[in-house]
């Protein structure tokens, strides 16, 4: 492979590449480890591609790979968070994902399956109609689409709960600070 065509490949494709890690791995550092590993191991087979739709395909498929081999490993099993919360969330920087809707999309995809996170990701973010998906994680359209499906509803119910949750937080602090929900500030003489 052309020096100058694999740079460009790292620089076209290194963020997606790293956005779909950190959702496998929950590890900025580990993500860009496995991404790294990647365009190493694509240097060294010197891979050629029909186009660029052919490579971006081929290096995510490799990517998703290589994070499934990364959570089955041992060295996942023998790393300790420094807190209770640090494996739930992701990184602060978490790979181009600074809205704070984004990143809380984000963490609510955390709880679903890692087929389903990727089939999201992939439709919603990186905009590959289905037949597309289905070719890069070598599954058929229809399983593809049932993914899609109940990837949805799964997320619309985190995010329901965590919604909820947030409500009944909010009104037990009220409660807590002494308000009365059906009383305005005028009617207490607070401005």
């Amino acid at each position: 492979m052309d020096p100058l065509d694999f740079e460009a490949l790292m620089i076209q494709h290194y963020n997606t590449l790293l956005r779909i890690a950190i959702q496998h791995t929950n590890n900025r550092a580990e993500a860009e480890d496995i991404v790294q590993d990647t365009f190493l191991k694509l240097l060294e087979t010197g891979t050629q591609f029909r186009d660029d739709g052919h490579a971006k395909a081929f290096l995510i498929r490799s990517v998703i790979n290589r994070c499934k081999d990364y959570c089955k490993s041992a060295r996942r099993t023998r790393n300790v968070a420094l807190s209770d919360t640090a494996e739930h969330l992701l990184p602060a920087d978490s790979g181009g994902f600074a809205d704070e809707t984004a990143q809380m999309i984000l963490d609510a995809m955390q709880q679903l399956r890692p087929d389903f996170r990727n089939v999201l990701y992939l439709y919603y973010y990186e905009e590959y109609s289905i037949r597309e998906i289905a070719a890069i994680l070598r599954k058929s359209s229809n399983t593809v689409s049932s993914w899609l499906t109940r990837a949805k509803n799964q997320l619309k119910g985190v995010l329901q709960n965590e919604q909820n949750d947030l409500s009944k937080s909010n009104a037990a602090d009220f409660r807590v600070r002494g308000g009365n929900p059906h009383e305005s500030k005028a009617d207490t003489g607070a401005i």
